[in-house]
């Protein structure tokens, strides 16, 4: 009984030991995960720059052709 207990406590340290040189998984999974919110952020950034451009372009347009249609209607 007592080697058992000996024994026990051995590969108990021994474990404890080795999980400080194996490599942390969770720590992985965080770090791809940090880098695929990163990423994803920047794309969404970029996106909203491209709509933002987009609308600026076409709003103008937009707006001029609705100001020629009411003073056509006022004129008329």
């Amino acid at each position: 009984m007592f080697y058992a207990i000996i024994a026990i406590i051995v590969v108990a340290i021994v474990l404890f030991i080795l999980s400080y040189f194996m490599n942390d998984r969770i720590e992985e999974v965080e770090s791809q995960l940090e880098q695929m919110s990163i990423t994803t952020m920047q794309d969404t950034y970029q996106l909203k720059k491209k709509i933002k451009v987009l609308e600026e372009e076409l709003l103008p347009s937009d707006l001029t052709d609705h100001k020629r249609e009411n003073s056509n209607l006022i004129n008329n």
